[in-house]
């Protein structure tokens, strides 16, 4: 079974480039590849729970979520960037499906993975 990991730096609001990660690590999936993403620098703010999308767009922290609680798909936080970015009240808040967990693991995952893709 091919792996990827999959690396997202967007926040889910600024760009749709994590709607973009977001549909790619799905299609990985439905295709069979065993996928881990890792959510770094503003890309943390996807594990936020709440309404921060576009009124009449999904929210992509609920797919995110949604996604890994249905999918095998590990989903993986940087402590730096939650610690840097998200209060202690808001980091209370992240969904349970993320994991945070830091750059040993990360870079295990790098050289098990047969291909890095980044957002």
């Amino acid at each position: 079974m091919s792996r990827i990991l999959v690396i997202v730096e967007a926040s889910p609001w600024g760009s749709s480039l994590s709607t973009a990660a977001w549909r790619f690590v799905r299609a990985a999936e439905t295709a069979g590849v065993r996928v881990t993403v890792f959510f770094t620098g503003d890309g943390v703010y996807n594990a936020v729970a709440g309404e921060l999308s576009d009124q009449g767009l999904d929210s992509p922290q609920q797919c995110w979520q949604a996604f890994g609680a249905s999918q095998d798909v590990e989903l993986w936080l940087c402590p730096a960037a939650v610690a840097r970015r998200l209060p202690a009240q808001v980091a209370d808040q992240l969904f349970p499906d993320f994991t945070v967990t830091g750059l040993t693991r990360l870079f295990e995952q790098m050289a098990a993975s047969d291909r890095v893709v980044s957002f």
